[in-house]
């Protein structure tokens, strides 16, 4: 178990490889264990924050689950001043930074030294590959530099992974990459490409992610709690339970399906091109009673 508060930084100079997304996922994950947290967006596109806005213009601040910060990794004396004042806050458990796919900015050398994890997201490509192996080479050398100053752990991601893709040939290189990359930190398993995990929120319940980075998020959270089980009960609330993400097909009714529709969404009949009636379902806006509810009898056939 590690002491709280914990940073855990998502980093590699690669971009593109998932950072932001596993991110967010790993943060909406935490909110299930009844972790309080706060994410620091570093990355020069600033990716999480332009989602949380999105999110409060869609969904309203009373269901926001987490803070996130923009911060600028530039400066390196006040990266260290940031580091510090989050190591002593006791409101807080963990620590999500998101940093840029590089390693030109001054701040990164002191997130990295004083992170107590730091999360490799990567994929098996022949460009992806060499850039994470200077980047765990990068780290490696810091690391003697600083000596004792830098004890986070290392968690290596496959992400993105395709198993319909690479040769022969380029299977063989990625099982000894595996290997290579073992001797600097953990490799998890592989996190699929799938077109679920491209869509987080800032403010919504994991749904379809979790079955895809369940394995893999478990082992960052033992290594931090020394469990798996929810450091506190998680108080969730509308969106952030899974069950509110999707409309709820009931049992028959006089033959007849029920449709649950939940005060946050509206529904609208169209047809689509093969002319048959689909049921359009979408979030709205406008603040309603979470009591409410709307049963919808429809003699459709509800695709």
């Amino acid at each position: 178990m590690i002491q709280t508060p914990v940073i855990v930084t998502f980093a590699n100079q690669k971009g593109g490889v998932g950072k932001t997304t596993l991110c967010v996922t790993f943060a909406n994950y935490l909110v299930t264990k009844g972790v309080r947290l706060v994410i620091i967006d570093c990355d020069f596109q600033h990716s999480i924050m332009k989602c949380r806005k999105t999110d409060l213009k869609k969904y309203g601040e009373e269901q926001v689950p987490y803070e996130v910060w923009a911060y600028e990794p530039d400066d390196k004396t006040a990266m260290t001043s940031l580091i510090e004042k989050l190591h002593n806050d006791p409101e807080i458990d963990v620590v999500l930074m998101d940093s840029p796919g590089s390693l030109k900015a001054e701040g990164l050398v002191p997130m990295f030294v004083n992170s107590d994890i730091i999360v490799i997201p990567f994929h098996y490509d022949l460009v992806t590959v060499p850039s994470t192996a200077s980047f765990l080479l990068f780290l490696d050398r810091l690391r003697q530099v600083v000596g004792d100053r830098m004890n986070a752990q290392l968690f290596i991601i496959p992400n993105l992974n395709d198993n319909r893709v690479g040769k022969r040939s380029e299977l063989i290189l990625w099982d000894n990459t595996r290997e290579t990359f073992s001797n600097y930190g953990y490799v998890t398993g592989k996190i699929p490409r799938r077109a679920d995990m491209e869509r987080f929120s800032t403010v919504a319940a994991l749904d379809m992610q979790i079955r895809y980075v369940g394995n893999v998020f478990d082992k960052i959270y033992f290594s931090i709690f020394g469990k798996v089980t929810p450091m506190r009960e998680a108080k969730l609330t509308g969106i952030q339970l899974t069950d509110n993400l999707n409309p709820k097909i009931g049992k028959k009714k006089n033959g007849k399906k029920v449709l649950h529709i939940l005060p946050w969404m509206k529904m609208e009949m169209k047809k689509n091109a093969k002319q048959e009636v689909c049921l359009l379902i979408q979030p709205i806006r406008k603040k309603r009673n979470m009591n409410d509810e709307i049963k919808f009898i429809s003699n459709h056939q509800i695709t």
